[in-house]
């Protein structure tokens, strides 16, 4: 389970409006870096039953939902970049989505320096954020292939190799 995996540091905090097991609650969001999310579900608004439930095609073994904020942003995504190009050919999808106001030019740059071939969201006015009860940055939920919260976060520890332990879990079972 993530939460024990990432060793949350949550005292005083509250928590998640969702928990594990509970279904996720569907989003859309314009992706920032649209040849990413061109590639990943052929336009450039990017939702969550994309790679969940019932929908035509093949639904992910897992997808990775990880919250953040532009502030130490890099470094989480160079860390999701690694574990997308280790785990996307078994099935497992990653959406990251950038919470808060911004220049969108300024944020846009950053993200296309990057270079990901995952989809980066902007969530500008806390929509999605709110919704999943998203208190502290970053949080990451792991979404199984029906659509249900199978592990939630926040890394106090390095996040690739927490998040690694939980999607290795997937292919265990």
């Amino acid at each position: 389970m993530l939460l024990s995996l990432l060793g949350l540091s949550l005292a005083g905090v509250p928590g998640p409006a969702l928990h594990v097991g509970d279904s996720a609650l569907l989003f859309s969001l314009q992706a920032i870096n649209e040849d990413a999310a061109l590639h990943a579900v052929a336009r450039t608004n990017v939702s969550l039953a994309d790679f969940t439930g019932v929908m035509p095609g093949f639904p992910a073994k897992a997808v990775v939902v990880h919250f953040l904020h532009k502030a130490g942003g890099e470094t989480q995504l160079a860390a999701l970049a690694r574990l997308d190009k280790k785990y996307n050919a078994k099935g497992v999808r990653t959406i990251a989505i950038l919470a808060g106001p911004g220049d969108i030019a300024a944020v846009s740059d950053w993200v296309e320096t990057q270079h990901l071939d995952f989809p980066v969201l902007r969530d500008a006015h806390g929509i999605v954020v709110s919704r999943y009860g998203v208190r502290q940055f970053p949080t990451t939920f792991v979404v199984d292939a029906e659509g249900d919260v199978a592990a939630i976060g926040v890394a106090k520890a390095e996040l690739e190799t927490s998040l690694d332990q939980v999607l290795q879990g997937f292919f265990s079972r």
